[in-house]
């Protein structure tokens, strides 16, 4: 295996981590962690139910404490993830569920897309400078909290497969 390759692999994987640290900034309800996620000018796109685009990671962790202080507990599972490197910057599609208990008690859960762009830190992190949050699901109270959801095609009779 060349260097180039080893690279690769070393830059998806820290891209990965980079993804969990803010999973885990969010769900221990330490936002101080989202340094270790977030470059200092990014943006967050979660659609215009939800506050349109936040920039900079002072306003990120602002509008995040919001979020945070309406549950006892969170927990975001990651799924796959699509990430495409080109040189400093990278590109990535990752699946997402989550479920949440209000402090109210109510039980939720939602699924979704994060569409991430990352750029190399100093010491070789990756840090996300631009996420667009896209639901595909969801059930309890954040059903309603607005965002972009998936225009998903949906497959005609005559296309599907017979069972």
């Amino acid at each position: 295996m060349n260097d180039d390759k080893i690279q690769l692999l070393l830059d998806r994987q820290s891209i990965r981590e980079t993804l969990f640290r803010h999973c885990l900034a969010f769900d221990s309800g330490d936002l101080s962690l989202m340094d270790e996620a977030w470059a200092p000018d990014c943006r967050r796109d979660d659609g215009e139910g939800r506050g349109g685009v936040v920039v900079g990671r002072d306003a990120l962790r602002e509008k995040l404490s919001h979020a945070v202080a309406k549950f006892n507990w969170t927990h975001h599972n990651l799924g796959e993830s699509l990430i495409e490197i080109d040189g400093e910057t990278a590109k990535a599609l990752t699946y997402v569920a989550c479920w949440h208990e209000t402090v109210e008690g109510e039980r939720c859960w939602g699924t979704a897309r994060y569409y991430d762009e990352f750029r190399r830190a100093e010491g070789g992190r990756w840090l996300i400078t631009l996420r667009r949050m896209v639901m595909t699901g969801a059930e309890g109270a954040i059903a309603e909290h607005g965002g972009t959801w998936l225009d998903r095609k949906v497959p005609t009779e005559t296309s599907r497969r017979p069972t």
